[in-house]
């Protein structure tokens, strides 16, 4: 079987790449594995879509494309979302969306939030985990420095109160403070100022993020590779993804996830590092995991059985 992988790929951001490899690897169990992203429009047997094709949150224009190619996949062959994310806001998308996944193959989401949003429009969809969840993260040391994402899309307070957090908590561990890049270009502007780590690839990301001390991260995937790594974070949500994420880890922690502002730094550290909570993020690694190797196998398990 010819398989296309699908997503936002080649474009610098890390999250998009994590995706790649995972449903890359999973794949290739089965067939031929491709991977394109737009603007080309997909072509083979089989498509799977990844990351946030059903969102209008950035543009209308980017879910009027992924639209066409979702359509153009199914007529071709098998069309499959694998655990995708959807942010449908506009009258106009809401619209669209049922006659779109009307003849997709397979549909599964990766939180509550986007279930629910497809729920509304009486589209059907399994409910799994994010595929970056599944890879395996190094062993890291979590001496290195205290890191922080941010995106240029946060309220410019939030910005200086997760700034104002790092550099407090930086101070208080005797660490050094730096800007980790998850995408190349919109990053560095949010991060403008500090001294930057650039990661080449995903592999590279993750060894970065073991070693880190704290994560204060803005991007859904550098909170998920946090947790990948055992590395505490705090979180700064810029988008509902960010919060539907923090809604799937908290099932098991004793505390919410910190979110700036904090009016006591050092509390919320003693809290972040103490070995209750650190236990507590262990078992919601694991489940999180668990629930991310089987919502991919399950995709797999389903083009299986159609080949």
């Amino acid at each position: 079987m010819e398989i296309i992988v699908y997503g936002y790929f080649g474009k610098g951001n890390l999250g998009d790449e994590a995706l790649r490899e995972a449903w890359s690897r999973a794949l290739a169990e089965i067939g031929s594995v491709t991977a394109m992203a737009p603007p080309r429009l997909p072509r083979g047997e089989a498509v799977v879509f990844t990351g946030e094709p059903l969102q209008d949150r950035t543009s209308r224009r980017s879910l009027l494309f992924y639209a066409a190619a979702i359509k153009a996949a199914a007529r071709r062959g098998r069309a499959i979302l694998g655990a995708v994310g959807v942010d449908i806001r506009s009258f106009v998308g809401r619209r669209l969306l049922p006659h779109v996944l009307c003849d997709v193959d397979y549909i599964s989401v990766r939180d509550p939030l986007s279930r629910e949003k497809l729920d509304l429009l009486g589209v059907d969809a399994r409910e799994a985990r994010d595929a970056a969840l599944s890879l395996d993260p190094p062993t890291g040391t979590h001496r290195g420095p205290v890191l922080l994402n941010l995106t240029p899309s946060l309220p410019q307070g939030t910005r200086a109160a997760a700034l104002n957090f790092a550099r407090e908590a930086a101070r208080r561990l005797g660490k050094p403070l730096k800007g980790l890049v998850m995408a190349r270009g919109e990053d560095h502007r949010a991060l403008r100022g500090l001294d930057l780590v650039v990661p080449r690839s995903v592999d590279e990301a993750l060894e970065i993020i073991a070693e880190a001390a704290l994560m204060i991260g803005a991007r859904l995937h550098a909170l998920e590779f946090s947790l990948l790594c055992g590395t505490p974070f705090v979180a700064v949500p810029y988008a509902p993804k960010v919060e539907a994420f923090l809604g799937l880890v908290e099932r098991d922690l004793p505390i919410p996830v910190p979110r700036p502002p904090i009016s006591r730094p050092h509390g919320a550290l003693e809290a972040l590092l103490s070995s209750r909570y650190n236990a507590a993020l262990a078992e919601a690694r694991a489940r999180l995991g668990a629930e991310a190797r089987e919502g991919v196998t399950d995709a797999v398990r389903f083009l299986r059985q159609v080949a």
